[in-house]
């Protein structure tokens, strides 16, 4: 089954391919390395003056770590937490779901809870997620450069 097409043409079968795969030894993320990767991500909304929400989730989309930075608005927490379960379920980057809605791909709506919108970055180890972040609250391009940032404090993280 045809979910939608990710920009480059490459067919996903992503919520299927993610639910039917045996259970392997893949690291967890750690609670330290969670409030290490939120303080990157703090760091980098810093610099650039950005006032956002930070969720860090497991690779089931449970919340790990979530804070609120000074200033941001109390429903970015919400979508942040969207950007990361959407960024670990799927272990894809959220901006390539705006980017499929932009080329008018509207199958990604048809995907429940998903959240199209850059700023959810997942963590991987050897090719497989094991967590994710979400950052909301500045623009998209914004909230995904604090995302990799926070993705980048994690030891052994490669990008997707």
């Amino acid at each position: 089954m045809k979910l939608w097409k990710i920009p480059g043409g490459a067919v996903a079968l992503l919520a299927m391919t993610a639910a039917a795969m045996p259970a392997m030894a893949t690291p967890a993320l750690q609670l330290r390395d969670a409030v290490a990767m939120a303080q990157g991500a703090t760091e980098a909304a810093g610099r650039g003056g950005h006032a956002v929400s930070i969720v860090i989730v497991n690779r089931e989309g449970r919340v790990i770590l979530a804070q609120r930075m000074d200033g941001a608005s109390y429903k970015s927490l919400d979508v942040a937490e969207g950007k990361a379960a959407t960024a670990a379920a799927l272990g894809l980057p959220t901006r390539l779901l705006q980017e499929a809605l932009a080329k008018g791909d509207q199958s990604v709506l048809s995907v429940p809870g998903a959240i199209a919108i850059a700023g959810g970055v997942p963590v991987t180890v050897d090719g497989a997620p094991i967590a994710a972040i979400g950052v909301s609250g500045g623009a998209p391009q914004d909230d995904e450069a604090i995302a990799t940032a926070a993705r980048d404090r994690y030891p052994g993280a490669k990008p997707r």
